[in-house]
């Protein structure tokens, strides 16, 4: 039996965090020891997460280590001074197209004090912590972190100085080419800071992870060091027991989004094509009772803009809206569409992204509207399943005509059961075999 490997992974979101971040390292952690390998989680103590997930605590398994180090952070003190603003900040709902005064004033704030962001006040503990911790544990020769926050990757470049371990960045989201980075409103020496820091952590780590083979490509030209890719994915055994009622619910034609929907990803050609239709209900056959069938489902943080453009357009009896839930509901929300929404910013820098709801979706096998950039990171993948559709933010024609296409076969539709499709390459298992493999060739 080959010998067993110990890596420390130092996450900021860890449960009770709620939300797509916590997500990736739970499930890593959560199927390495199948491949030998130990890890030992190092997330801070009684953090200010913007969402919680308690349920989520019953997928740590008994025998991962968990560490958990003191954390000062400011904005603590911001949510008792203006509770929405700054948890609507924290959960990344930033207005980037109309801000307000004090949104700009907030983000200057944060771009400004709190370089990169501000949960750089765990760096020092953490890494008086764990220096110790490794002094201790001589076996460990990987450290892996996690961002954003993009602070902790400076835990590991300090790690790296001080103690003989290889190290891991992985880039869950860009860094200063994130969108809400602009917003932050930088000045010169700011600007430079950030992009310095985050040089230093590309230079710096033995092995760069992104989650998309666009952010992997805008690195590998500003470092020599091995970049890889291992997206996001989803967890066969979160939709296990999926009743019929809650997987392929028939009763209305509903298009379902689940997560944060910011004012930037608002997709007005969807709003604009539902209205067009609901206006054509006597010109275009089969769409006499379109407006009663459909039904727009939101789960989770929906900026205001973006409820605006949905009442302006009528749409307002059909608009259902649920609260930010735990990952379970969730996937029930989804498991109830007959079209799962994807909406990206139609701009250069939003190509590269990849939400990380899109691998859930496909586990669900219903069929995806999806919006976004000319030549989007979602397109391919969508393809390659066969699992949807992929227009350019705009395309009113295309979407009308796609939705037009859709309802007509609902119609005739009986009721369907829809099921994972465990042999996905986006599958946990089969992502965690291969970060297993990167993990074993760094620590030989």
């Amino acid at each position: 039996m080959s010998q067993e490997t110990k890596v420390l992974i130092v996450t900021y979101y860890w449960p009770p965090a709620g939300g797509p971040g916590v997500q990736r390292w739970l499930k890593f952690a959560k199927y390495l020891k199948e491949f030998g390998i130990t890890p030992v989680v190092v997330c801070p103590k009684n953090a200010n997460y913007p969402l919680l997930d308690t349920a989520l605590n019953q997928e740590i398994q008994e025998e991962i280590q968990v560490l958990s180090v003191p954390i000062f952070e400011p904005a603590r003190m911001m949510n008792q001074l203006i509770p929405e603003k700054s948890k609507s900040i924290s959960r990344g709902m930033v207005n980037t197209q109309n801000p307000s005064f004090l949104e700009r004033i907030l983000m200057s704030v944060r771009g400004h004090l709190f370089i990169p962001d501000p949960r750089i006040f765990w760096v020092k503990p953490t890494v008086k912590y764990l220096i110790n911790y490794l002094a201790q544990h001589p076996e460990i020769k990987l450290v892996i972190t996690t961002g954003p926050p993009h602070s902790v990757h400076l835990i590991g470049h300090k790690l790296k100085q001080s103690r003989a371990v290889k190290w891991m960045a992985d880039f869950r989201d860009p860094w200063t080419e994130i969108y809400y980075h602009k917003a932050l409103n930088l000045m010169g020496w700011a600007q430079r800071r950030h992009l310095s820091l985050e040089q230093k952590v590309l230079e710096s780590a033995d092995r760069i992870l992104t989650t998309s083979q666009p952010t992997a490509a805008s690195f590998q030209w500003r470092t020599p060091r091995p970049v890889s890719v291992i997206t996001n994915g989803f967890d066969a055994s979160d939709f296990e027991g999926l009743s019929n009622a809650e997987s392929g619910s028939n009763d209305k034609f509903r298009i379902t989004h689940v997560g944060t929907l910011m004012e930037p990803r608002n997709p007005l050609v969807l709003w604009q094509a539902l209205a067009n239709l609901i206006a054509n209900k006597k010109a275009l056959k089969g769409l006499e009772s379109f407006a009663q069938d459909l039904e727009i489902e939101l789960t989770g943080g929906i900026a205001s803009g973006v409820l605006d453009s949905i009442k302006n357009q009528g749409l307002s009896k059909q608009l259902v809206q649920w609260p930010n839930c735990s990952h379970d509901q969730a996937i029930k929300a989804m498991a109830r569409g007959q079209l799962l929404l994807l909406s990206e910013r139609n701009e250069a820098d939003a190509h590269h992204i990849i939400p990380a709801k899109l691998f859930e979706y496909l586990a669900l096998s219903i069929p995806i509207l999806a919006l976004g950039p000319p030549k989007g990171a979602i397109e391919p993948i969508l393809k390659e399943s066969q699992a949807g559709v992929y227009f350019v933010q705009g395309d009113l024609e295309g979407v009308e005509e796609y939705l037009y296409q859709a309802y007509q076969a609902y119609k005739k539709s009986a009721p369907h059961t829809k099921q994972h499709v465990s042999n996905l390459p986006y599958e946990r298992r089969n992502l965690t075999k291969s970060l297993a493999a990167i993990i074993k060739e760094m620590t030989i």
